[in-house]
C-alpha cells in the first residue's frame, strides 16, 4: 500500500488503517523534512510515531502538518518502543486544533524576510513578564536578522518558535519596522582637544573615525546613519564607545540617550 499525500489526506489515511486493524508502519517522506518519518500500528492502534528529532505525540502533531510527500505502509513492521497511549480520535482532535491555531499564527505573522527589531521605548512594555524562552527569543533579535533567521537560530521547532514570536509581536516587544525617532532626537558634537582628557586614545575603528567626521553639532544620529549607510546596531556601538572615551557629547538628546541607549 503506497501513495501520495496530495491525494490521500493523512487523517483519512490513519482512520482507514485503524478501521482495517492494521499491523505495521506507515512510512512517510516529505519535502518538509530531510529525514523520513513514520507511525506504527498494532492491531489498528497507534503506538509510536517519530518525526526527527521528535518522537511520540509531538511527532504525530508535526506529521499532521505535512501536505506533500509519499507514503508506504510496511505490513507487519513492529516498534519496540511505545510512545503513544491516546486513541486516534483524541489525537486527531488535538492535532487539528493545534494545526488551526498554527495556521492562524502563520497568517498573522509578517513575511519570512521581514527584519525584526526590539522595542526601545521601555515605557511601552514595562509591565511585561517574560518567560525564559521569550527572553532567549528576544536576544536573537538585533535589527538585522529576519523572521526566518530568528526562527532558524532559535533551535526550536518552527511552529513553537513562530508562536513565541507572534506573542512578542502582539505584546509590542518585537517590532516589524524600525522606529528611528529616538536617533533623530540626539544631536552629537565633538569635544575639542583642549577640553578632552589627556589620556584620550585615538578612535579604534574606521567607522568611529567616519562618525567623528560627520559630527558637526547640527546633524542628528539619524542623519548620520543615513549618510554613512551603516547598520543601526554598529552605529550605536561605535557612538556609545566615542561617548565613553571622551570624543563626543550630546548637544541635544541626552534624555533620549539615557533612556534608549
Amino acid at each position: 500500500m503506497q501513495g501520495d499525500l496530495s491525494e490521500y489526506a493523512l487523517p483519512d489515511l490513519l482512520q482507514f488503517l485503524q478501521g482495517m486493524r492494521k499491523q505495521g508502519q506507515l512510512l512517510v517522506e516529505s519535502p518538509q523534512s530531510t529525514a523520513p518519518a513514520g507511525i506504527y500500528f498494532d492491531d489498528g492502534e497507534i503506538i509510536h510515531a517519530y518525526c526527527p528529532p521528535r518522537e511520540g505525540v509531538t511527532a504525530f502533531y508535526q506529521l499532521l502538518r505535512w501536505r506533500q510527500g509519499h507514503f508506504v505502509f510496511l505490513k507487519g513492521a513492529k516498534s519496540h518502543t511505545r510512545t503513544i497511549t491516546s486513541d486516534l480520535h483524541n489525537l486527531l482532535l488535538e492535532g487539528l486544533r493545534l494545526l488551526d491555531e498554527h495556521r492562524h499564527i502563520e497568517d498573522q505573522l509578517p513575511p519570512a524576510k521581514t527584519v525584526l527589531h526590539v522595542q526601545r521605548d521601555h515605557s511601552e512594555v514595562e509591565d511585561l513578564r517574560l518567560t525564559q524562552s521569550e527572553w532567549r527569543m528576544v536576544g536573537l533579535v538585533n535589527g538585522r536578522r529576519t523572521l526566518e533567521q530568528v526562527v532558524q537560530l532559535s533551535g526550536r521547532e518552527d511552529q513553537e518558535a513562530q508562536r513565541i514570536i507572534y506573542g512578542l509581536i502582539t505584546s509590542g516587544l518585537i517590532l516589524t519596522h524600525n522606529d528611528e525617532r529616538y536617533l533623530a532626537q540626539m544631536i552629537p558634537e565633538k569635544i575639542p582637544a583642549e577640553q578632552a582628557a589627556k589620556t584620550r586614545a585615538a578612535p579604534p575603528t574606521m567607522l568611529a573615525n567616519l562618525l567623528i567626521k560627520q559630527i558637526d553639532g547640527k546633524k542628528s544620529l539619524k542623519d548620520i546613519k543615513a549618510k554613512l549607510a551603516c547598520p543601526e546596531a554598529e552605529l550605536i556601538d561605535e557612538f556609545s564607545l566615542l561617548m565613553r572615551t571622551g570624543w563626543v557629547r550630546l548637544g541635544a538628546g541626552q534624555d533620549a540617550y539615557e533612556r534608549y541607549l
